[in-house]
């Protein structure tokens, strides 16, 4: 599998942007032409001054947000999360589904006369079935998604189309995390099956490169313009299958503000409806302005600082030392603002499972100076401490809080600054644990409302990088047995194995000091309505609900 790079990491890189960029045209001509005009309320042009840009549209890659903001207007899943909901579905391209008695079996019954942007009609099985098997077979960063329920070797063997209009997924055995697995909207996008096939060569056998720059989707909005790296323009799609009665925008500009202070201008200065990113100090100088709202629920993003199991910190005692070593109040209090509050293991606190009675590491020097010496750490220590250097707080704070910490434990910190390419390059790369960062400070957010999903990718031995999230290199099999058991159980016994999984990973043997769960902050016009916030759909955003 091709490990993930990056969708998970906040980025608020440092540059500029002229605000002439984000000029707004005078006027909109509706492309709803198969709609009387009296039927479509035009809200105009929404502009989001968003903190990058996309670069990659094929669902089975695709793994960051910015490309799946895109993704969500222009593709559509077989069912979505209801709104704010984690654990509520409503019909998408399937107008209903179900399962036999003991879940291994789901069937989903399509939408009749859905039309493809390509100008095909219509929407089938063959789609679904070739647009999901596709995405594990491709092997690429969203394989592991559906990879979990269906074989590598050859996903469509357990998909079959009943009809043109009903598919049916054999699991092989109970599965009821399914339709969560269906409705995330990373990589369970339906595409234009002909369109894709069409382009796929011998060395590129499922046209990965042709997909990734094209809009094959079904979604209410459809690519109009895109220059790279600067801004897209996205159209309402006339034949969309939703129609467009009552109010909606016309168009939508997606414009990349690197620079955090001027995405806030621009958002201040009406030039933009909307924005996401910002620096807590500017959040908090926002709240006084009345020409603009603030949504910052908390979600399910964890900041943590994986630690690798070699050398100094091989010992879970001396990761339990960094764990009591760091400050956690600096972090929350200081860098945040109080816009954040403490994480404390791999499993977020919205979702299923989480354990609000575990236990809490606490700032305690002693405690920590103790652990060092009984994990034989000797004073004159160095340790490496890797961070982007364009991200936003707290990544390159949180190795500067270890580094004061430490010091007075006779325990050097070196900072690692690294461009996001960089990063990515060395935290996915295949260097042995010896030259690896001692520390690795990284974020991350599950696909959807599970916590095998949340943990496993950032924990479990066979999601060492390169292969997945555990930067660390961790390993332990008693982690490793939990999953396994966790993968496809129900609800009741999924829960208590939750529950051991935080102990072990949240205090016994911790990979990573749990930092933070921030807020997710998005700053829009007062008058901007119909944005809905999930918990695991962070930092992206569906237009078709939102209006003036």
């Amino acid at each position: 599998m091709v490990a993930a790079t990056g969708r998970r990491i906040v980025r608020a890189l440092v540059g500029g942007v002229l605000l002439c960029s984000l000029a707004i045209p005078a006027s909109f001509h509706s492309v709803a032409r198969s709609q009387s005009a009296s039927s479509v309320v035009d809200s105009g042009i929404l502009t989001l001054a968003s903190s990058g840009s996309a670069t990659d549209l094929d669902p089975a890659s695709n793994e960051f947000e910015y490309a799946d903001t895109v993704e969500r207007n222009i593709d559509e899943t077989l069912i979505r999360l209801a709104g704010p909901s984690l654990g509520s579905y409503e019909p998408d391209l399937a107008t209903s589904w179900s399962s036999n008695a003991d879940k291994s079996v789901w069937t989903f019954r399509l939408r009749h006369g859905v039309k493809f942007h390509t100008g095909r009609c219509c929407l089938a099985a063959d789609d679904v079935k070739y647009s999901l098997s596709r995405s594990v077979a491709a092997n690429l960063a969203g394989s592991y998604m559906l990879g979990r329920f269906l074989t590598a070797k050859d996903p469509s063997s357990q998909i079959k189309v009943v009809d043109p209009y009903t598919v049916q997924f054999n699991l092989g055995q109970p599965t009821p995390v399914f339709p969560a697995a269906i409705a995330q909207d990373y990589n369970s996008y339906i595409l234009d099956s002909k369109q894709v096939k069409q382009h796929a060569t011998k060395s590129d056998p499922f046209a990965h490169n042709w997909v990734s720059a094209h809009d094959v989707g079904t979604g209410p909005y459809t690519i109009q313009s895109w220059q790279h790296g600067q801004q897209m323009t996205l159209v309402r799609f006339a034949d969309y299958w939703n129609g467009w009665n009552g109010k909606h925008f016309g168009k939508v500009i997606i414009s990349t503000v690197p620079d955090a202070a001027t995405r806030r201008e621009v958002v201040e200065k009406g030039k933009a409806l909307l924005t996401f990113d910002l620096l807590p100090q500017d959040v908090d100088a926002l709240r006084a302005n009345n020409a603009v709202k603030i949504s910052s629920p908390y979600a399910t993003q964890i900041y943590y600082a994986a630690m690798t199991e070699y050398g100094p910190l091989a010992s879970p005692l001396a990761r339990q030392a960094l764990s009591y070593a760091f400050p956690y109040d600096a972090l929350i209090k200081g860098i945040y603002r109080g816009q954040a509050k403490r994480a404390y293991g791999p499993i977020p606190s919205a979702i299923l499972g989480y354990d609000s009675n575990m236990f809490h590491y606490q700032t305690d020097v002693a405690k920590a100076r103790q652990l060092l010496q009984q994990a034989h750490v000797p004073q004159g220590t160095t340790l490496t401490c890797a961070y982007d250097t364009g991200a936003s707080p707290p990544e390159p704070q949180i190795c500067l809080l270890l580094q004061a910490s430490l010091a007075p434990l006779g325990i050097t910190v070196k900072g690692m600054g690294l461009s996001t390419d960089g990063q990515s390059n060395l935290y996915y790369g295949n260097e042995p644990p010896s030259r690896r960062p001692n520390i690795e400070v990284y974020s991350w957010w599950p696909d959807y409302n599970d916590p095998y999903n949340a943990a496993q990718t950032l924990i479990s031995s066979s999601q060492a990088a390169p292969n997945g999230n555990n930067l660390g290199l961790f390993r332990n099999t008693r982690v490793d047995s939990l999953l396994s058991r966790m993968k496809n159980a129900d609800t009741s016994t999924l829960v208590p194995l939750a529950k051991q999984l935080q102990d072990l990973t949240g205090r016994q043997d911790p990979p990573a000091i749990w930092a933070a769960e921030p807020q997710q902050t998005v700053v829009m016009a007062r008058n901007l309505q119909g944005y809905v916030a999930n918990p695991v759909e962070l930092r992206t955003f569906y237009f078709y609900t939102m209006h003036l």
